[in-house]
């Protein structure tokens, strides 16, 4: 199975999003085979593309780094919100 998922998340200013990106870079790196992300700033936007090619079976590698990065996405605007 093969596909492509885009997130778009919204910050409050493009120093926030390089501050998201830069945390969640780290954890991008040794995905599971047949994934591959990309991730950066479009303004104050986090994109975030995986794109996979999995056999049905490994498809929950998907959903498990989606779920991660969402997780992890959270946690860093949580953490940007109290700072400020």
């Amino acid at each position: 199975m093969r596909g492509r998922v885009i997130l778009r998340i919204p910050t409050q200013s493009r120093d926030d999003c390089e501050a998201l990106v830069n945390s969640l870079r780290v954890d991008e790196a040794g995905l599971p085979r047949g994934l591959a992300s990309s991730i950066w700033c479009d303004g104050d936007v986090m994109v975030y593309e995986l794109n996979f090619d999995v056999n049905g079976n490994k498809l929950l590698s998907v959903y498990n780094t989606l779920d991660d990065l969402i997780r992890n996405v959270k946690a860093v605007l949580n953490s940007l919100s109290r700072i400020k």
